[in-house]
């Protein structure tokens, strides 16, 4: 008898994730078709509390999906001239309200880039690193987005939180890395910034992480034109 093919479980899991994102679309709808009907306000509460469920599950589905896609290479790029404006305030305008009922009000900084790059898989970087800013920062905590010209154009996505000790670096970019800190335990699979990582260098940005206070996460960006507003 031969012995079965060897299985790669990351391009498996790349070549089967629209077929495993289906069933939480299917979910999402029947949900919302019972939300609908329902008059009872216990009952409303606790389908409120299974949308949530089910939207943190489709989210770090997602998550595994696409960091399989980058690691496998089949995830496909269209490179084009993206004005950064628009973008910024879209995405910032989109997450404002969640950062502030969390109490960490987003400050955007516009900008008149234009940049060669993926407009999608930019989008969907700058909303992980903004998401990682709410979720893992103390209230009171201000999260900054923005451009700075010094040094050749670089995004900013920068908060005045707790930070990330330099010799942990390393540890918050392997997946499923997170920093054990004191506290109540904080959801979720610890691969945003991996994943923030792996869009970066797919896309061909420098990424860093630093900071004297708190986070900031610089994003080397590649100039169509040298007109941008510099963050401060």
């Amino acid at each position: 008898m031969t012995s079965p093919t060897p299985i790669d479980p990351i391009r498996l899991l790349a070549s089967v994730g629209h077929d495993l994102r289906q069933p939480f679309q299917a979910m999402r709808l029947f949900l919302n078709l019972l939300q609908m009907k329902l008059v009872d306000p216990k009952q409303t509460e606790l389908a409120n509390r299974l949308e949530e469920a089910l939207e943190i599950g489709a989210a770090q589905m997602d998550q595994v999906l696409t960091l399989a896609s980058l690691a496998s290479g089949s995830a496909r790029l269209r490179r084009e001239q993206v004005p950064l404006g628009p973008l910024l305030a879209r995405v910032t305008g989109e997450l404002a309200e969640r950062a502030t009922q969390a109490g960490r009000p987003i400050r955007l900084v516009q900008s008149s880039l234009v940049v060669e790059t993926d407009p999608v898989m930019l989008d969907r970087l700058l909303r992980a690193l903004i998401d990682n800013a709410i979720t893992h920062g103390a209230p009171g905590t201000r999260i900054l987005v923005g451009v700075r010209r010094a040094g050749g154009p670089t995004l900013l996505v920068a908060d005045d939180g707790e930070g990330i000790p330099t010799d942990q670096h390393a540890l918050v970019l392997e997946p499923g890395g997170q920093l054990e800190r004191p506290g109540p335990i904080r959801r979720g699979l610890g691969l945003g910034l991996t994943l923030c990582h792996h869009i970066a260098h797919r896309l061909g940005h420098d990424f860093t992480l630093g900071g004297a206070r708190g986070l900031t996460v610089r994003l080397g960006l590649q100039p169509i034109t040298n007109q941008s507003a510099p963050a401060s």
